[in-house]
């Protein structure tokens, strides 16, 4: 039987580039979904993470002198991006 880590488990990492373009990490966050999350759709568990890695690592974000980039893999979270027009 195939499974599927997102299924199961969120993971978050928090990196920096320094002036030569290297990535380092910084730190990594992991945690496994309780029974309520198990049932919630792909992009209903990736926009909690987001926001769980802001809350977790406030204290590295806050007060920077320069932009933070989020980077995913998925694109079932680019509606949460995007302006619609309501009618």
């Amino acid at each position: 039987m195939k499974t599927d880590a997102l299924n199961y488990a969120l993971a978050a990492i928090l990196s920096i580039v320094n002036e030569e373009n290297e990535l380092y990490l910084v730190v990594f966050h992991f945690c496994i979904f309780t029974t309520a999350e198990l049932n919630y759709n792909t992009h209903d568990k990736e926009l909690p993470a987001i926001f769980e890695a802001f809350k977790i690592w406030q204290h590295y974000l806050e007060d920077l002198a320069y932009p933070i980039d989020v980077v995913m893999d998925c694109k079932n979270l680019e509606y949460f991006s995007t302006t619609k027009v309501l009618t």
